[in-house]
């Protein structure tokens, strides 16, 4: 498997379940409106959410995507929060639910979160073991 199969296969299941820490305690929760651009990772929140309080005390986050069989791939990597408007503005389109959820991409509480991959393991329920996939 591949970065582009494993893209593929996140298409299917659009909710993944994002983990952070702020070395005391973690925090998993599920999250959907991500999209891909180029190697990152890129998701929307609240920028006042515990998420991005443990971010700002450790910078790395694992989100993980299970469909109903239970093959699953874990995207683990250092995370940037964003508050450029172009780049809230680009996730906004890229992903038309937000509008449910955020009237104006413009919004000082509106953030990106941006998860620069360095493991991307995947695991189909047939294995029981992980598949290391290879970054570009």
């Amino acid at each position: 498997m591949n970065l582009e199969e494993i893209k593929e296969f996140m298409k299917g299941v659009p909710w993944g379940i994002l983990a952070t820490s702020d070395g005391r305690r973690v925090g998993a929760r599920p999250m959907g409106g991500w999209a891909w651009r180029a190697d990152e990772l890129w998701c929307a929140t609240h920028g006042s959410s515990d998420k991005i309080g443990q971010l700002k005390e450790v910078p790395y986050a694992e989100y993980c995507f299970c469909d109903s069989e239970g093959n699953h791939v874990r995207i683990g990597g250092l995370c940037t929060v964003s508050s450029d408007n172009a780049e809230k503005l680009w996730l906004y389109e890229a992903v038309p639910a937000l509008k449910d959820h955020i009237a104006d991409p413009a919004s000082s509480e509106y953030v990106v979160i941006k998860l620069r991959p360095d493991n991307i393991r995947f695991m189909a329920s047939s294995d029981l073991k992980y598949t290391q996939i290879e970054l570009r």
